[in-house]
C-alpha cells in the first residue's frame, strides 16, 4: 500500500460520493495502490449509510464509525493510526482543496525528499470577516509561541511514513495540527494551490467551534498569555502604589482632594476586570491539564466497514 487518504466525516456524508470518484480519478494515474479511509465521526444523519453503501462500489474505501463526535482532529487521529500507506494524505471530503492537486504535492516531497507538504492558499475564498479574523489569529499565535506558521494553509497535506509515526506518537488529548508540525520538525514543504468553494456553501466550523480550537493551539503552545496577564496584573499594582504615593504626599503639604467616586469605580472596576480575566485565564491551563490527567483515549471505535470479499 502507497498511498492512504484519510477524510473525516460529520454530517456531511452525502459529499462522499463525488469525493471518492475524484480521488479514484486522481490515483488511476499514479503508481502504487491506495486506500480511501472515512472517519465517520459520530454524524447525526445517515451519513455512516452513505459510507457503508461506498464500500460496496469501491473496493478502496473502508469506514471507521466513531462510538460518538470527538471532533474533528481526534477523528484525524484515528485515521492516521489505521492508514497502511507509506504516504499519507489528508483530505476533507468537501474538496475545497481539490484532489487534482496533490500529484503537485507527491512531486514536490519526492523531489526535496520532504516529510510533511502542506497546500498553501495563494488567495483564500470566504467572507472578508473570516479572511481578517483568520489573519488576525496567526499573527497572535506566532507572536505569543515564537512560531512561524504560514497565513493561509490549507487542511491538504501530504506526510512521510516516518513523519505519520512521530505524530502517532504523540500523547496529548488536544490537537492543533499547525503547532504540532513545527515542534516535531523533519522536512516541511508549501505548496500553493487553489482553494475552492464548499458545493452546499456551508461550513461545519463556526464561530465558537474556531473560537476553541485558537485557544487550544494559543493554551497548548505558549505560556506567554499568562505571562503577559501576569506583568498587566504588575505593571497596575505599580500604577496604584505611585498613585497612593502622590496622593500621601501632597496631602501631607496641605492639598484638600473632593471626592472622586466615579474615578475608584472606574479604578475598582478596571482592576476586579484584570483579576478576573488571570483567573479565568489560570482556570484554562487548569482545565487542560485536567483533561491530559485523565488520559482518556482520544477516540472509541464502535464499528469498521470494508467491502466483503466473496
Amino acid at each position: 500500500m502507497k498511498y492512504s487518504v484519510v477524510i473525516p466525516i460529520y454530517n456531511d456524508g452525502y459529499l462522499a460520493q463525488a469525493c471518492c470518484e475524484e480521488v479514484a480519478r486522481v490515483f488511476a494515474t499514479l503508481p502504487g495502490g491506495m486506500e480511501l479511509i472515512f472517519v465517520n465521526d459520530g454524524s447525526k444523519n445517515d451519513s455512516l449509510q452513505t459510507l457503508i453503501g461506498l464500500t460496496d462500489t469501491y473496493d478502496f474505501v473502508r469506514v471507521i464509525d466513531l462510538s460518538r463526535n470527538f471532533g474533528q482532529h481526534n477523528a484525524l487521529a484515528c485515521g492516521f493510526q489505521e492508514a497502511k500507506g507509506d504516504i499519507v494524505i489528508r483530505l476533507n471530503v468537501d474538496m475545497q482543496d481539490a484532489p487534482s492537486e496533490i500529484p503537485k504535492l507527491l512531486k514536490v516531497m519526492e523531489d526535496d525528499d520532504a516529510d510533511l507538504v502542506v497546500g498553501q492558499y495563494a488567495e483564500r475564498k470566504g467572507s472578508i470577516k473570516d479572511k481578517i479574523t483568520s489573519h488576525i489569529y496567526f499573527a497572535v499565535f506566532n507572536f505569543m509561541t515564537g512560531m512561524t506558521v504560514p497565513q493561509r494553509t490549507s487542511s491538504l497535506r501530504l506526510m512521510s511514513r516516518r513523519y505519520l509515526n512521530a505524530y502517532n506518537s504523540l500523547t496529548e488529548k488536544s490537537r492543533f495540527p499547525q503547532g504540532l508540525d513545527f515542534w516535531l520538525g523533519f522536512r516541511h514543504r508549501y505548496v500553493i494551490i487553489a482553494h475552492q468553494m464548499r458545493p452546499d456553501k456551508k461550513s461545519s466550523y463556526n464561530f465558537w467551534s474556531r473560537l476553541s480550537l485558537a485557544l487550544t493551539g494559543l493554551l497548548y503552545f505558549s505560556d506567554r498569555p499568562i505571562k503577559l496577564v501576569m506583568l498587566l496584573g504588575f505593571g497596575v499594582a505599580c500604577l496604584g502604589f505611585m498613585f497612593g504615593a502622590y496622593l500621601l504626599l501632597a496631602r501631607l503639604m496641605g492639598a484638600d482632594f473632593q471626592s472622586g467616586y466615579v474615578s475608584l469605580v472606574a479604578l475598582g472596576l478596571f482592576s476586579f476586570g484584570i483579576q478576573l480575566t488571570s483567573l479565568g485565564l489560570v482556570g484554562l491551563y487548569i482545565g487542560k491539564i485536567f483533561k491530559e490527567v485523565q488520559n482518556r483515549p482520544l477516540y472509541l471505535v464502535r464499528e469498521t466497514y470494508a467491502k466483503t470479499k466473496n
